[in-house]
């Protein structure tokens, strides 16, 4: 694969789930101007980068998709329900992410995901959630940035515009 292969691998797997360059940059920590280079075959990136990129928007350096065998609802829902009494069923955060609503009982749960899970697991968890209910990746990554301003997430990562 060429440098302009890569590139649009990369933007195209960045534009699936509605991310802006900027978006992509503030997960990776990767400047908008490198990542828009990248995408354009106009400079090749580092290791480090490119392990940083595929990592958070789920590629192998084969530029697969990754499919880990547990759902990215199910390990969100998990981990999030440790420090509460009841657990959160993933079917409840996957309706949460496609509708941008959820009954009282499970915000508390919801927070903690948008506020400690890592950027891989969401953006896969966005994926899986539009493949199986049939909406758009782009739409539900719109819901969750929602989501986490309704929960009033103090993560950075919703707080860069």
């Amino acid at each position: 694969m060429d440098v302009a292969e890569l590139g649009g691998v990369i933007r195209d797997a960045r534009k699936a789930v509605g991310m802006s360059q900027e978006d992509l940059g503030h997960l990776t920590g990767i400047s908008r101007v490198t990542i828009n280079y990248a995408e354009r075959g106009r400079v090749a990136i580092g290791a480090d980068a490119l392990l940083r990129l595929t990592g958070v928007l789920g590629l192998s350096i084969t530029s697969t998709p990754t499919t880990p065998a547990t759902p990215a609802a199910q390990l969100l829902a998990q981990q999030a329900s440790v420090s509460y009494r009841e657990s959160m069923p993933a079917a409840e955060l996957e309706k949460a992410f496609v509708t941008g609503t959820a009954p009282e009982q499970w915000l508390p749960h919801i927070a903690t995901i948008l506020d400690e899970a890592s950027n891989s697991l969401l953006l896969r968890a966005v994926r899986e959630i539009a493949h199986d209910s049939g909406a758009k990746p782009t739409t539900l990554w719109s819901t969750v940035k929602a989501l986490a301003a309704f929960v009033s997430s103090p993560h950075p990562r919703w707080h860069h515009e």
